[in-house]
């Protein structure tokens, strides 16, 4: 017989209010259109930030440091690090009228490195929006 369980807040056991709750590693969530399902903690982007990287400017996830290793180079320390350096970053310019282009080939379980280019090849500053899925330590 399946279950039910419907409430409206989910809160602590000391009743504060807050949430921490906790899934298994094979939860899934069924997808928008129901046929299909995605295991939800596979599924969540693991490390993410945005910024524009030379000034500053960042907000993230994940993200212990940024170091500045020259023009358009980056190397992201993780606060949390990954099981083994089979990691997928993805990176794009984010909002800048030019053609950028990412390379992020060095990668660690607790670091990932990548370079902005313009089109012509030069290392370029620029604004980056930047992910890695993986599994965490």
């Amino acid at each position: 017989m399946t279950s039910q369980l419907n409430v409206d807040t989910i809160v602590d056991k000391a009743g504060s209010g807050g949430t921490n709750v906790k899934i298994a590693n094979n939860a899934v969530a069924v997808a928008e259109g129901g046929s299909g399902t995605t295991n939800i903690v596979q599924g969540l982007a693991k490390m993410w930030a945005l910024g524009n990287e030379g000034s500053g400017n960042l907000d993230s996830f994940n993200v212990g440091s940024t170091t500045d290793n020259g023009t358009g180079d980056y190397t992201k320390t993780f606060s949390s690090n990954f099981a083994s350096d089979n990691l997928s970053p993805q990176g794009t310019t984010a909002g800048d009228n030019t053609k950028n282009y990412i390379d992020s080939n060095a990668r660690s379980t607790s670091t990932v490195q990548y370079r902005a280019f313009d089109e012509g090849g030069s290392a370029q500053d620029c604004r980056i929006a930047m992910e890695v899925n993986g599994d965490l330590a």
